[in-house]
């Protein structure tokens, strides 16, 4: 049996022990909560990234569908002048 002494060591050993577990995995928890508050706060910055370029994809697409619409209406313009001309002409 042990006596007081070298029971209140082996205590003090199983205290100091669990401390250590319980210090690290406090600071496992920490930087765990720490990467993911990260990745929350880098989450819109990325989003708005994206929306950005898709934006800018969009704009660009319309301005391309408004230059084809132009080009339409010159290509109908011109059908409908040589439709009057062979007409003119036959």
């Amino acid at each position: 049996m042990l006596d007081r002494r070298e029971h209140r060591r082996e205590l003090s050993g199983v205290r100091e022990t669990r401390g250590r577990a319980l210090g690290s995995h406090r600071d496992e928890l920490n930087e765990f909560r720490r990467a993911r508050q990260r990745a929350r706060d880098t989450r819109p910055v990325l989003h708005r990234t994206v929306l950005e370029g898709e934006r800018r994809e969009m704009r660009e697409t319309r301005g391309m569908h408004r230059q084809m619409l132009a080009q339409n209406r010159w290509l109908l313009a011109l059908a409908e002048r040589l439709q009057e001309r062979l007409k003119k002409a036959g």
